[in-house]
C-alpha cells in the first residue's frame, strides 16, 4: 500500500495487485492476434481464454480515502470482480492493527492494516503483503490523521505485533 497524496485536507492510499494481471491480459491478446493474423488453430483460443481468468483471478485494488474536513474514511476495493464501497466515520474507529496472516508457514510475516470499529473489525485490503515495517509506518500514518484531536492508541513495534499474531521465533529474532 502507498500513499498517493497526503494534503492537509485528505490522505489517499491505493493498493493494486500489481503489473501481473496485465502481463496476462497481454498474452491473451497476443494469442487472439496470432490465431487471427497467422491462420493458426482455433482451439489455440483456449489458452487466451485461460490467460484472460488468471488475469481476473490476481485482480486486486484497494483505495483508501481519508477526508479531514468531514471525518470520514472511503474505503473502495476491488477483489476479482466483486466491488465494495464503504463509509466509515473518524469517531467510529477505535483502532488501527497491522493483523498478521495466519497459518503462517513461509519465513516471512504477511501482514495488513484492519481497522477496529464498533462493528467489528474492518480490513483495509484484502490481501496480505511481506512488508511489517512498512505496515506499522503506515499505520502510525493513519493514527495521526483518524486520532487528531482525540486520544490515541498506543503506538506498535514488531515485536508486539509478531507475538500477538501467533509468531514468537520471529519476535525473538527481532528483538534482539
Amino acid at each position: 500500500m502507498q500513499v498517493v497524496e497526503n494534503s492537509p485536507s485528505r490522505l489517499r492510499l491505493q493498493e493494486t495487485s500489481g503489473i501481473l494481471p496485465a502481463i496476462l491480459m497481454g498474452g491473451a491478446v497476443l494469442v487472439v492476434i496470432v490465431v487471427i493474423y497467422r491462420g493458426v488453430d482455433p482451439r489455440q483460443l483456449i489458452n487466451a481464454v485461460l490467460f484472460s481468468a488468471a488475469a481476473v483471478f490476481f485482480r486486486r485494488i484497494a483505495r483508501i480515502t481519508l477526508d479531514n474536513e468531514r471525518r470520514i474514511l472511503r474505503l473502495f476495493r476491488v477483489d476479482m470482480w466483486r466491488r465494495s464501497e464503504r463509509t466509515i466515520p473518524f469517531d467510529d474507529i477505535s483502532d488501527v492493527q497491522v493483523e498478521v496472516a495466519r497459518p503462517e508457514t513461509s519465513v516471512q510475516t504477511h501482514t495488513r492494516l484492519t481497522l477496529t470499529t464498533a462493528n467489528g473489525p474492518v480490513p483495509l485490503t484484502a490481501g496480505y503483503r511481506a512488508n511489517l515495517d512498512a505496515h506499522i509506518a503506515l499505520r502510525e500514518t493513519l493514527v495521526d490523521v483518524i486520532f487528531n484531536g482525540r486520544s490515541r492508541p498506543a503506538p506498535l513495534s514488531a515485536v508486539q505485533v509478531l507475538l500477538a499474531g501467533g509468531r514468537p521465533l520471529a519476535a525473538a529474532m527481532r528483538a534482539t
